[in-house]
């Protein structure tokens, strides 16, 4: 290396060692007592500084007094009767220099060791002991066991938190018992203990036993345990969420627990020793749970029965069954069903079988017996039987005062219902299926569990020998206030003087108590004026009377509880009719009534049936027409040998052939009148030339009261040609009032009479 590099090295060197120096704690500090000091003391703490600077003192960051002496570097402070561990130190005000402290820490010295417990785990064979110093220490606390043996070995540990020492060591197989001592010490003092003696035969604890698997029937259960070759076994079980029993039995018989109750599920824990005077018990082992086996119920069923009001066309009573559920130790299983039968005076009916989520039936019959039995798996419960009857009602006997916000104090007078078992049963409102009843042979039971702003009904009744005796109270709370909400109004009809008003129910959520009556407001809107009507619960109906025609009101209800006035619902603008409206509406109405008849009537007809009856009657009100046949002028001017033949079809005569078509000309007879001709075509002289002359001519009037009937021959001719005039159903406005009773077709018909008027 060369001289440069040396020169350099030593430079660097010597700068490293400068700033090291300078960069060191200006002082050095101590305690009178050490760093661990007893918990309430007093102590001096000092610092010597190493150079002439301003001094500063510090107790956890905050500056304190201190006391020098004259032309000296050390500086005191006298800590008195700390309580909590702290930090204390000294600087240089001058300089940023590292400064000197020192950690003091508060506690207590050891108290005598006590409590010594030592346990030898057969498994490992190891011996463990464990032991108390009183109250922490706080501070560092060092344990230590000896064992006085050929070798006087030594086992330390260390305190924890909660004043426990523990030490574990192993021993040899011959030994038959130990001695040994015990020691605690740290700063502020030591204590020790002993000899003690331990018998190694009572420190033995066998290892946690385990439970493999457990069998059950419905009243007794099998545990099945690990192999192992112990005398004595302590079981612990109890139903879940229950109480705990304890059992000790002989580890060399089955482990049977018997005496439990069917379908419950239970859970077993184990513990062992070697035998009953030695060693030590195991722990437990872990929890197994199982469920007993089901048995058929045993227990009758709690039921009752209410009353249906009879309704007018039934011949029969109905009622509704209730029952209530059987708890888990009745029921001895999962109830799957209920079987209900119903006995009359025509026998036994088919049973009912209900789901267990239903605890009620209704039933329909007179004279009538009900049985009813719940099923599981296993089997039924036994019938219980019970006979329906109306029960007679008694008034004025039944009083009753709340006692606190769920509950109410009844009592009835022993001459209406007394001296036999009676059934108390109350329900909400509305909410039959949610019927409660309890069985008192008194006369005063307690009614709990209700809920405050609900109403209830109650009602007791007496079971006699002669027939139940019922009374009841309609309108039971506990606690209630006005209701949440109003009713909403609907106008069912309305005239000219009078409304009739229909409201809603209330919700019972929103009625809070029990609704005593309700008031109709209507409020004058031209004049302002607010008249009230009250209608008593349950009516939801009034009408309001000796109204103004043509005049608007608004109207609003509300509903009361003991408690007060609800708010009003939804107001109701309305308006009576005027008088020129009502006629109208009456017009409207009547002219409505004519048109539906005239639809009905026009449906009727549209049968032929009904056609002929309808036109036969309208025929005998058409006017008497003349007929030209018999005229004075129709005399006169007919040849001897000519024919004039009229038909009168009767409405009452049936035409079975069809007639000859005929034709009609206007012939005009020398100054008298013109009369109707009518020329009857034969079949059978078709192409004949027919001459208008009136001596050679076989002249046939129309008479007013039928038609024109032609031969046989030309009824055959019509049958061929297939042909209809008129349809089959059609309106019979459309057709010939004169029935003419076959068919006829009419070229032109002139009628002509300013002759028969000018003669006039």
């Amino acid at each position: 290396m060369s001289s440069e590099c040396t020169w350099s090295v030593l430079v660097m060197l010597c700068i490293i060692l400068a700033t090291g120096a300078q960069g060191g704690t200006v002082c050095t500090v101590k305690s009178s007592k050490g760093e661990n000091v007893l918990l309430g003391s007093s102590f001096t703490f000092s610092c010597i500084f190493k150079k002439q600077c301003t001094k500063l003192m510090f107790w956890n960051r905050t500056q304190i007094k201190y006391k020098q002496f004259h032309n000296s570097s050390e500086v005191s402070a006298d800590v008195e009767n700390l309580t909590a561990p702290g930090t204390f130190s000294c600087n240089c005000k001058e300089e940023r220099s590292e400064p000197c402290g020192i950690d003091i820490k508060t506690g207590y010295p050891p108290d005598v060791p006590q409590n010594l417990t030592c346990v030898q785990k057969m498994k490992s064979g190891n011996v463990s002991c464990i032991w108390t110093t009183g109250k922490g220490t706080i501070i560092n606390t060092t344990c230590q066991l000896r064992v006085k043996n050929g070798l006087h070995l030594a086992y330390e540990s260390t305190m924890n938190s909660t004043g426990f020492c523990h030490s574990s060591f192993p021993i040899k197989n011959l030994m038959s018992q130990l001695i040994v001592s015990l020691n605690v010490s740290n700063s502020l003092g030591s204590k020790t203990s002993g000899p003690h003696t331990i018998i190694l035969s009572n420190i033995v604890k066998p290892s946690n036993p385990e439970i493999v698997n457990v069998s059950c029937s419905a009243r007794w259960c099998n545990l099945h345990t690990d192999n192992h070759s112990l005398d004595v076994v302590e079981i612990k079980y109890g139903a879940v969420n229950g109480t705990w029993n304890t059992l000790q039995i002989n580890a060399k018989s089955r482990l049977n627990i018997s005496s439990l109750q069917p379908y419950t599920m239970y859970e077993f824990q184990i513990r062992r020793k070697i035998n009953q005077s030695v060693g030590l018990w195991s722990d437990w082992s872990q929890p197994k749970a199982e469920k007993t086996k089901e048995e058929a119920p045993d227990k009758v069923l709690d039921v009752w029965y209410l009353h249906e009001p009879k309704h007018p066309q039934s011949n029969s009573e109905c009622f509704h069954i209730f029952w209530k559920e059987l708890n888990i130790s009745d029921a001895k299983g999962e109830i799957l069903m209920y079987n209900i039968s119903v006995r009359g005076q025509t026998g036994m009916r088919n049973p009912i079988i209900t789901v267990p989520s239903s605890r009620n039936k209704r039933i329909c019959c007179s004279h009538c017996s009900v049985s009813v039995s719940a099923i599981n798996s296993v089997g039924q419960s036994p019938v219980k039987f019970i006979h329906l009857h109306f029960p007679g009602l008694v008034s004025g006997f039944l009083s009753h005062r709340p006692l606190n916000n769920h509950s109410v104090a009844l009592s009835w007078h022993k001459p209406a219902i007394a001296d036999t078992e009676c059934v108390v049963h109350w329900y909400p409102v509305g909410n039959i299926e949610a019927i409660q009843w309890i069985r008192v042979v008194d006369s005063t039971a307690h009614i709990t569990g209700l809920q405050p702003q609900e109403c209830y009904e109650v009602a007791v009744t007496a079971l006699r020998s002669t027939g139940p005796k019922m009374a009841s109270i309609k309108g039971i709370s506990t606690w209630q206030s006005a209701p949440e909400e109003g009713p909403v109004p609907n106008l069912f009809s309305k005239n000219s003087e009078s409304l009739n008003v229909t409201w809603s129910e209330i919700p019972q959520r929103k009625r809070r108590g029990c609704l005593k009556k309700y008031t109709v407001y209507l409020m004058d809107k031209s004049k302002g004026d607010i008249h009230n009507f009250s209608v008593e619960h349950p009516n939801r109906q009034y009408v309001i009377r000796s109204l103004s025609p043509g005049q608007c009101y608004n109207l609003w209800v509300t509903a009361w509880t003991d408690a007060g006035e609800g708010p009003k619902g939804s107001d109701l603008p309305v308006c009576t009719p005027s008088d020129s409206e009502r006629t109208l509406s009456l017009v409207i109405l009547t002219g409505g009534a004519v048109l539906l008849a005239c639809l009905m009537l026009l449906c009727l007809c549209q049968f032929t049936s009904v056609q002929k009856i309808f036109i036969c009657c309208c025929q005998g009100l058409l006017p008497i027409i003349p007929d030209p046949a018999n005229s004075k002028c129709a005399k006169t001017y007919t040849d001897d040998q000519s024919e004039i033949k009229f038909y009168l079809d009767q409405c009452t005569s049936s035409v079975n052939e069809d007639p000859d078509n005929v034709d009609v000309e206007e012939v005009p007879y020398p100054s008298i009148c013109t009369y109707i001709k009518s020329f009857s075509q034969e079949s059978s002289s078709s192409d004949a030339t027919q001459v208008t002359r009136i001596t050679d001519m076989t002249e046939d009037y129309i008479s007013t009261h039928g038609a024109i009937s032609g031969g046989e021959e030309e009824d055959e001719e019509e049958e061929e040609t297939g042909f209809e005039f008129f349809p089959s159903m059609h309106s019979p406005f459309l057709e010939p009032l004169v029935l003419t009773g076959g068919k006829l077709t009419l070229d032109a018909v002139k009628i002509d009479c300013s002759e028969f008027l000018d003669r006039t």
